[in-house]
């Protein structure tokens, strides 16, 4: 069934450069009034503005909606088929939903998800995203991995350094959020420092009651905090970014192959295989014919 000249009308709207500069100047201007929002001399002075400004943006958001959705023609379904219409579907219907004074703040984190409508407006973020969410699974067993890391030097840090740094590795809840800052390599030097030189000669001079036990580790100090950052740092992350740029690989590839379709010719993968599959056909029927004619 061909497609209706109001149909072909929407879509071509749609399509537009146009279109998808409005739509793109309406996501970043909802993000730059939200902003604004978050200074009380503007909320005081020009919280009406603001507050009519945003409506206008959310209106034009359901306006760009309905055209998607009119440029489906009779199948408007279909627009539900690209998991980010989905999406923006989604978050503008959660700004539409009314709120009362109790629920502002959800209110408020509704409207902040609107600026995440950019991926939405970049196909390069939608790759990215995309190869984020596929490398999930993968990730799972480099945590799984790092988890185990951390359990097993937040354990050897409580027994070793405990007495020496109550602050640092006085019980493990506070040594793995030490190990956690270890692992970003910010301020480490000064923690392995206090192992090696004792709590009474370096870091507890603001707080001498807490250090209670001093003990120098120099070289239990050293290869515990080195050990760490090798195998945490150097290895393990370095695992998880290789999952993720895998997953961005894969991902731009699928895309890649998947651009290659063109819907108004339909001469997308599909179709190039069923042209070739009816050229051989045809090239049977005429050795048959051929066969045929010499029999006779």
């Amino acid at each position: 069934m061909n497609p209706s000249s109001f149909t072909l009308r929407m879509q071509g709207i749609v399509q537009s450069t146009i279109f998808q500069r409005a739509v793109l100047f309406a996501i970043v201007f909802s993000a730059v009034l939200l902003g604004f929002e978050t200074s009380p001399y503007y909320l005081e002075h020009y919280g009406h503005l603001l507050k009519r400004l945003d409506a206008t943006v959310l209106g034009f958001f359901v306006f760009e909606i309905i055209c998607k959705v009119l440029a489906k023609g009779n199948r408007p379904w279909k627009y539900l088929a690209d998991p980010w219409n989905v999406v923006d579907l989604g978050i503008v219907i959660a700004c539409l939903v009314p709120t009362g004074s109790n629920s502002f703040a959800v209110f408020r984190l509704v409207r902040v998800l609107r600026i995440l409508r950019i991926v939405t407006a970049f196909p390069k973020l939608q790759v990215i995203v995309t190869a984020l969410l596929k490398s999930i699974p993968s990730m799972g067993y480099v945590v799984a991995l790092l988890s185990v890391h951390f359990y097993m030097f937040g354990v050897l840090g409580v027994f070793l350094f405990g007495g020496n740094d109550p602050i640092h590795f006085g019980s493990l809840g506070k040594t793995f959020l030490t190990l956690f800052q270890i692992l970003t390599l910010e301020g480490w030097a000064d923690i392995m420092k206090i192992q090696i030189y004792g709590c009474q000669l370096y870091g507890y001079e603001s707080f001498p009651q807490q250090c209670i036990a001093n003990l120098a580790q120099p070289w239990a100090a050293v290869l515990y905090f080195v050990s760490f950052i090798i195998l945490g740092t150097m290895i393990i992350l370095n695992l998880l970014i290789g999952v993720v740029v895998n997953g961005m690989a894969e991902t731009q590839k699928e895309q890649d192959s998947g651009d290659t379709f063109d819907p108004k010719s339909a001469s997308g993968p599909k179709a190039s295989s069923d042209a070739k599959t009816q050229e051989k056909l045809d090239r049977l029927l005429e050795e048959v014919l051929k066969l045929k004619q010499k029999i006779r």
